[in-house]
């Protein structure tokens, strides 16, 4: 006999995604599963920018380590190298937007952005191959294995940071971490350690948070613990090394002068004289304010003279009188083009002998100053003839000697022109050879109202450290700033404005334990970065060497 069937309960036609979200969950936006790390990447690249002026959060920068280590946990080479470099774009492409405004056009900001993040993609396969060494193995509350992960990161990213500041054509040293910590507590750090070091605290300040945060999460309190006093520990304890700012050998009397170009910047240095002209009403000001014969010296800043005043007679009479006015040696910076160069000059200009010694920048800036491969980068654009004739690097001293009137004797600088204050080597070079002082003349003009000039005054800043020296910054249309040894601005200008700073800027002749260290803890660091990644590489390779059963005891 057949059965009755009770007919299935209908249900509604509406799609599933339809029905109300449950109570108390509200229909919530969520990131999926395989973006998640991708959206930290990039969240911890614009952390770290916002560690660098003119935001100068420099706090945001270990935060950012620790959320870039948390998108790294796990992931294969592929994925590291992707998340490196998603890190590396979000970091370098607002840190660099000015060379954007310099250009006129996003070309060479683009195509610096991506090489720099390369780097950062670099780092990030690195990673993914270190970080499955059997000695990094195990969870968050294995102590040693923490440790241990710790460190080889910080040696990781140190290594990466040195290899993009000096190679290729010199590197680029902007972006290095320690240029953010100008007002952090670790800054003393810099005088032991030099820019590298400084750096190295700040990433192990993030990979501790992030080791710390990790523990938490798993309940490991002993770890977390010791991580958390590690990462405070680093915080806190720089700022009780002692910086050493008394003047050693005297005082030298400085009159830094900011002269102000025209707001259409680049018709101004086409007209002839006119911001020479600008400079030298400024310095004849500065004269009638303090008196004749009273400074040592007068600093102009970079291209303060339109025409060269060693072949153009116009300059050469302007500055002179100036130099009467104010009773003092100028020091005048000038671009001397020759055969098929051009240098660029700092020169010191003495009343009633003219030119005389002369600083020729070293490290011209690739792509701004000279373009490298310029055959080949033509096929893909012109924009390369910008720059028609290349600038030449300077051979002689990293030094400019100055009489000093109050002493009676000649007193060495130390010289970086603009670009010049990222290396520490240069100002090295300069500090051993003698310099009391640094001097650092710049060109601001072209970069309008972007970042870089904060970026580079903060430069300064850490410079002052590293090599326990009085940094006096001039540029044409600011920051112009007087920075103690201890890296804290004296006294600093409005930009675009026409001004000039007098100050007694201390003399140093000692040497601080970063320059009698040079650039040992660097090459120690690439050193043990390129051995931590050789040993990931032999590893991985014996891992898939390995046969299956093996691997799965």
């Amino acid at each position: 006999m057949l059965q009755p069937v009770t007919p299935p309960k209908r249900t509604s036609d509406k799609p599933h995604a339809s029905r109300p979200a449950p109570s108390g969950r509200p229909g919530r936006l969520r990131v999926p599963r395989a973006l998640a790390p991708v959206l930290a990447a990039a969240l911890a690249g614009l952390a770290v920018t916002a560690a660098f002026p003119p935001v100068g959060l420099w706090w945001a920068a270990p935060v950012g380590i620790a959320v870039l280590l948390g998108s790294l946990q796990g992931r294969g080479t592929g994925a590291g190298a992707g998340l490196g470099l998603v890190f590396g774009l979000a970091f370098f492409a607002p840190l660099l937007h000015f060379t954007a405004v310099a250009m006129g056009n996003p070309i060479g900001w683009v195509a610096l952005t991506l090489v720099q993040a390369l780097y950062t993609a670099a780092l990030g396969a690195a990673w993914a191959l270190v970080g499955r060494l059997p000695a990094l193995a195990g969870g968050p509350g294995a102590l040693r294995a923490a440790a241990v992960r710790t460190v080889s990161f910080t040696v990781l990213w140190c290594g990466v940071e040195e290899l993009r500041s000096s190679w290729p054509w010199g590197g680029f040293p902007f972006g290095r971490l320690a240029f953010a910590m100008a007002d952090a507590p670790m800054l003393p750090f810099a005088a032991y350690g030099g820019s590298v070091g400084l750096t190295l605290l700040v990433v192990l300040i993030g990979a501790c948070v992030f080791e710390a945060v990790n523990a938490v999460r798993t309940r490991a309190l002993l770890p977390a613990l010791v991580a958390s006093a590690c990462a405070g520990l680093a915080l806190a304890a720089p700022h009780a090394l002692p910086v050493h700012t008394a003047a050693e050998d005297g005082t030298l009397r400085v009159g830094a002068v900011q002269g102000n170009v025209a707001k259409d910047f680049e018709d101004a240095f086409n007209r002839a004289l006119e911001v020479t002209g600008n400079h030298a009403q400024a310095t004849d000001q500065l004269a009638a304010d303090v008196g004749g014969r009273s400074l040592d010296v007068v600093i102009w800043p970079e291209n303060a003279a339109d025409l060269d005043p060693r072949t153009h007679r116009s300059t050469a009479d302007m500055i002179e009188s100036s130099a009467q006015a104010v009773g003092a040696p100028i020091m005048v910076g000038a671009v001397l083009f020759e055969d098929d160069v051009r240098y660029n000059d700092m020169v010191v200009w003495t009343p009633g002998q003219g030119a005389g010694s002369y600083y020729r920048k070293h490290r011209p800036v690739p792509f701004a100053e000279y373009v490298p491969l310029r055959d080949l980068i033509r096929r893909a654009t012109a924009e390369v003839d910008r720059i028609g004739t290349d600038m030449a690097p300077g051979t002689g001293p990293q030094t400019l000697t100055v009489h000093a009137a109050t002493q009676d004797r000649d007193v060495a600088l130390a010289m970086g022109i603009c670009f010049e204050v990222a290396y520490d080597d240069v100002l090295r070079d300069g500090v051993r050879q003698g310099g009391e002082m640094i001097v650092i003349p710049t060109n601001n003009a072209s970069f309008l109202t972007s970042s870089e000039a904060a970026q580079q005054l903060a430069q300064g800043r850490v410079q002052a450290v590293v090599h326990g020296r009085s940094v006096v910054q001039v540029s044409t249309v600011g920051i112009t700033a007087i920075i103690s040894p201890r890296g804290v601005v004296e006294q600093q200008t409005r930009p675009y404005t026409q001004a000039a700073l007098v100050a007694d800027v201390g003399l140093r002749t000692s040497t601080t334990t970063a320059d009698a260290l040079g650039s040992w803890p660097g090459r120690v660091l690439s050193g043990s970065a390129a051995a931590l990644v050789a040993a990931g590489i032999v590893s991985e390779a014996v891992r898939r060497l390995r046969p299956a059963g093996s691997r799965r005891r």
